[in-house]
């Protein structure tokens, strides 16, 4: 694919959290189901409210998607703020704004077609029928009836039907995409010279005065953070397992009454013959095959000269061992209906028709007690331990709160060690506060300020922790001794730099009047010219990127100069730029660059919709009832 579409996919990923942020349009139906008595009110739209719990029902809502799309990574902290409140409550006023164009449109949706869509909904079937009881059900837990929730329903469907027909109206031209593939393949000659910094550094001097006073000048910078130390009780299972006592009865009778654990699957190798297709020419090409094995030809020589799956076919179309669980469907049932050396009729699935020959059987085997005690003991101990974890979870919960001066009542019923951790700060550490959660509760008002026990913070399903504020270390000022050294090299480095920007500067002043090159840098510090496209990997990007930024030059090379992150000032020279040919894009390039274009041009035309929308309403916001 292209560079282009390549550069665009990393931008759809921000583009995804801003997405988040901005409330996607599928969580509007969800965000306005949810009503309720309050008479707060967070906005007007044309004079019609949009409620203060129609608002914390969305916030809610966008929450839980939010926690669902990030897993591990979701932290409450990026909810914080008003700026998040905003966004949602600006997604309800879009709503409230596509909503009231449809119906000046005049647009419908049938009856028909939102009872197809709800019992088709999964979540309202029971073994894939629709299930009226469960329906109902599924919506009072959150709160409305199966009126409220088809008006509504309706609505949404009207909201994306406009918003659809919005997008699909975007068109693109094969003119905007050959322009795309000429600026994407164009390729530049590119030459470029290095002043290097660090070539710099023994002419430069830097005096305890000037380093006195950039340590004055920039006292904020060289502040160690406050951080804090907590003593902490852990609940884990891993460590509750470790103690659990072993009795060699125990163990006989958890391994007899979980045998099958210890019992590997039956596994079966087989070979295949594979034609790609689901049509007659397929199966017929299939069932030829089928017949030549029937008079005795060679199984592995047809697999080698007809099977499509060449991952296979030069072994004889051997896919080696497997158990059940691993084949597609079809193929699997099967080759376990066969017995070794035969050869099925013609098997289906979505790759095609597969003829299979199965090869050998691997009946499944047992360990016996003395060869499994290994596994047997550790099973025995994890489940003797999640069974106690879960008891003592509750009375680390109750004793934690019961007791919250100190975490001794909790070690001492629970025979549990108090740890005490390395000083953190509210960014987290290392060991127990590596985990952000810890760091949260840990500064959080009630165990730094009031010196309580936190509540019980799970770091997983299995390990559960209590912090207790052992040592508040404050914010402060770092000794200007403990940083000089540091901020010495650093005005090194800046003085090196800026000393090869003006030396840069003046080598760039002379080749734009036509000095050449070879008399101004060394043949080391000079990189001749050389053709480049805009992903070529052997060369900096930064260079890269300045001279794709360079107007085409007419009859004279043009030059640019800047100073690169690592502190060299680079010259870049551009002879020439030779536009891509569209005829060499593939197919696959250009429907990429299409859909690509047709999802922007769409997205571009919705948001200038509503925005027309929201110039020509009376929206009215009340900020303090966005809580």
């Amino acid at each position: 694919m292209l560079h282009f579409i390549r550069e665009r996919a990393q931008g759809w990923v921000a583009w995804f959290i801003v997405g988040l942020i901005s409330i996607p349009f599928a969580l509007w139906g969800v965000n306005s189901y949810l009503t309720g008595p309050s008479d707060a009110v967070t906005a007007t739209v044309n004079g019609g409210p949009i409620k203060q719990v129609e608002f914390q029902r969305a916030f809610q809502q966008y929450r839980d998607r939010l926690r669902e799309s990030m897993g591990s990574e979701f932290d409450p902290d990026i909810l914080e703020g008003m700026a998040v409140k905003q966004s949602v409550l600006d997604g309800l006023i879009d709503q409230k704004l596509l909503l009231a164009a449809n119906n000046s449109l005049g647009q419908q949706v049938s009856d028909s077609v939102v009872n197809n869509l709800i019992r088709s909904n999964p979540s309202f079937q029971q073994d894939g029928i629709f299930d009226s009881e469960r329906y109902r059900m599924a919506l009072a837990r959150v709160g409305f009836s199966p009126a409220s929730y088809e008006a509504q329903f309706r609505q949404d469907l009207l909201a994306q039907e406009l918003t659809n027909n919005i997008q699909q109206s975007a068109l693109v031209t094969s003119f905007a995409i050959d322009n795309i593939v000429r600026l994407e393949k164009q390729t530049r000659d590119i030459a470029y010279g290095v002043i290097a910094a660090q070539s710099l550094l023994e002419q430069i001097e830097v005096s305890n005065d000037d380093v006195q006073a950039y340590y004055d000048a920039n006292k904020s910078n060289y502040i160690a953070p406050e951080r804090l130390a907590v003593d902490y009780i852990e609940l884990s299972v891993a460590e509750l397992a470790k103690t659990v006592e072993i009795d060699e009865q125990l163990l006989q009778q958890f391994y007899a009454d979980n045998q099958d654990q210890f019992v590997g699957p039956e596994q079966r190798r087989a070979s295949h013959i594979l034609i790609e297709g689901d049509d007659a020419d397929a199966l017929a090409t299939a069932m030829t095959i089928k017949q030549r094995l029937d008079n005795g030809e060679d199984f592995a020589a047809l697999a080698a000269e007809l099977s499509d799956d060449t991952g296979s076919a030069n072994e004889g179309g051997d896919l080696g061992l497997f158990q059940r669980g691993v084949m597609e469907t079809a193929f699997e049932d099967a080759a376990f209906s066969l017995s070794e050396g035969d050869i099925s009729e013609p098997v289906k699935t979505e790759f095609g028709y597969h003829l299979i020959k199965l090869t050998a059987i691997e009946s499944s085997q047992g360990k016996s007690f003395a060869d499994a005690h290994g596994d047997v003991e550790s099973s025995y101990r994890y489940q003797q331990a999640e069974d106690l974890f879960y008891e003592q979870a509750e009375l680390l919960a109750d004793l934690s709160y019961e007791n919250p001066d100190n975490l001794d009542v909790v070690s001492e019923e629970l025979s549990l060690e108090i740890k005490t951790s390395e000083a953190f700060t509210r960014d987290g550490g290392i060991g127990i506060a590596s985990d952000k959660k810890v760091a949260s509760a840990a500064f959080s008002d009630d165990v730094l300020n009031n010196e309580l026990n936190s509540a019980v913070i799970e770091l997983s399903k299995t390990h559960l922790v209590v912090v207790h504020k052992n040592k508040h270390i404050l914010a402060s000022q770092l000794p200007f001794d403990s940083i000089s050294p540091a901020i010495e090299e650093q005005l090194k480095f800046e003085y090196a730099r800026d000393k090869a920007s003006e030396q840069g500067k003046t080598i760039l002043a002379k080749l734009e009047s036509g000095e050449p090159a070879a008399s101004l840098f060394l043949d080391q510090d000079w990189h001749a010219v050389q053709s480049y496209e805009r992903t070529s990997s052997d060369i900096s990007q930064q260079v890269l990127q300045q001279a794709f930024s360079i107007s085409k030059p007419d009859n004279e090379a043009r030059y640019t100069g800047f100073t690169a992150s690592n502190g060299n000032y680079i010259v870049v020279k551009v002879s020439a730029v030779t536009d891509g040919d569209p005829r060499t894009a593939t197919v696959e390039e250009r429907d990429g660059l299409q859909s690509y274009l047709i999802r922007a041009n769409g997205s571009s035309e919705l948001q200038a919709f509503i925005a027309s929308l929201r110039a020509d309403a009376d929206i009215e916001v009340f900020t303090k009832n966005l809580r």
